[in-house]
């Protein structure tokens, strides 16, 4: 009888604790894909500093978030890995000012660990037998790949240099994270990512350093949605972001600074 009483005393009190959740008030956030483990422990730390607050995260490629708000999605704050998205929500009206930066990335060459095609410079993709991973083009970190493209074949001098990697691609996916899982499971020789990408992979990845002039960084601005349901706690999450706690932690997650470049 007591195991009983104590087996329903945990349970009740499950429920209560679920119940008390669930009418916690809540601030939506909708985060580019490449950031869901830097923001995972933001978001953790975010509410250790305001209990009873919870932050219901979203995070997909930053085109089909845009894409969401634009139809309707609820959501309090958006941070894209781009500015192009966030541009086109707030030509349309969809945000508040300011928007704000949270942080940047750099976009790099990865390669399976072992790196088991051999490749060594971003040249070693136009070999016929070389297959290429990266996000679509809408995606930011597909813009991004087209961009380091595109500088390549101008520094190299070979102008069609970046049409002949494009078509060594054998999957354009929908977000950065895929990119990384293929490229992980050993499914593409060789990809463009983050370099946070690699560093969530725990040694599945590897860089292929990029020369300095061709070398494309990413910019994540940040802000508020002008029909955000809970504005206050949107501010309080975005001041958290940008704030020394909250730098540090994208800084350990192997982003840079997103103060300095605002």
């Amino acid at each position: 009888m007591r195991i009983l009483l104590a087996v329903v005393a945990v349970f009740v009190g499950l429920l209560n604790s679920a119940c008390q959740r669930q009418h916690m008030p809540e601030v939506h956030v909708f985060a580019a894909a490449s950031l869901s483990v830097a923001f995972s422990d933001l978001t953790t730390a975010f509410e250790a500093a305001n209990p009873g607050v919870r932050v219901v995260a979203n995070f997909a490629g930053s085109q089909v978030l845009r894409v969401q708000i634009e139809e309707g999605a609820s959501a309090d704050v958006f941070v894209s890995a781009n500015e192009v998205h966030m541009g086109r929500l707030g030509v349309r009206g969809f945000l508040q000012d300011p928007i704000q930066f949270a942080t940047r990335n750099d976009l790099v060459l990865a390669v399976p660990a072992g790196n088991p095609a051999n490749v060594r410079t971003l040249g070693d993709l136009s070999a016929a037998n070389r297959r290429v991973v990266m996000a679509g083009e809408a995606v930011p970190a597909g813009a991004y790949a087209r961009e380091t493209l595109a500088r390549f074949a101008s520094v190299s001098g070979k102008e069609d240099i970046d049409n002949v990697i494009l078509d060594r691609v054998i999957s354009f996916e929908t977000n950065v994270r895929l990119v990384a899982t293929k490229l992980e499971l050993g499914e593409a020789d060789a990809g463009f990512v983050y370099r946070t990408d690699v560093r969530a992979s725990d040694g599945r990845l590897a860089v292929v350093e990029l020369p300095e002039n061709i070398q494309v960084s990413a910019r994540y601005p940040i802000a508020i949605l002008r029909e955000a349901k809970r504005a206050d706690l949107a501010e309080l999450f975005v001041s958290f972001v940008r704030s020394d706690t909250g730098q540090t932690i994208l800084d350990r997650n192997g982003f840079g600074s997103g103060i300095a470049v605002d």
